[in-house]
């Protein structure tokens, strides 16, 4: 298999993989800045951390990498549309509609996630095109919950009933 053949199979079978759907922002040094990422995923409890993966450190993954901390926003359901803003380079963000506002510290937070997770960067490892950011659980703002959201195929989607499994 050639390296082309093995990264089409690779996006493919990741493609069919669900993920959860996470919002990450930061000040940046003209103003508020942000992603959607689906590589966000708890590491460990004590010291809190989690990991997530940026595909270039330019624009704003590059602000979010060179800010001292950031948020990492747990989105649900309600948020498919703030989720597809932040996705799409050009796309409104940080608007009014959207319910953003600032917490004390600095970082852009959007209010009615049901966990935003202020974080500072541990340590970031280049892997090919992207960088891996290992990152500390500094506080934990919450509100309600709501629908889960996952991404697979491509496209933003609630998880359903939960399924019945047996012991």
């Amino acid at each position: 298999m050639t390296s082309d053949e093995l990264a089409n199979e690779f996006k493919a079978a990741f493609r069919e993989h669900p993920a959860g759907v996470a919002l990450i922002t930061a000040e940046g040094s003209d103003g508020p800045v942000g992603l959607t990422a689906s590589s966000v995923a708890s590491v460990a409890t004590s010291p809190a951390a989690l990991v997530f993966s940026v595909t270039r450190a330019t624009g704003s993954a590059g602000q979010i990498l060179h800010a001292d901390t950031f948020l990492v926003h747990l989105l649900d359901a309600r948020h498919a549309s703030v989720a597809q803003a932040f996705a799409v380079s050009g796309s409104e963000r940080f608007t009014a509609g959207q319910g953003w506002s600032t917490l004390p510290t600095g970082e852009p937070h959007l209010t009615n996630v049901r966990a935003a997770l202020r974080c500072r960067s541990m340590q970031t490892v280049p892997v090919g095109d992207s960088t891996l950011v290992v990152a500390e659980v500094l506080d934990i703002v919450t509100s309600d919950s709501g629908e889960p959201m996952i991404y697979h195929d491509r496209a933003f989607r609630e998880t359903g009933a939960a399924l019945e499994t047996r012991s």
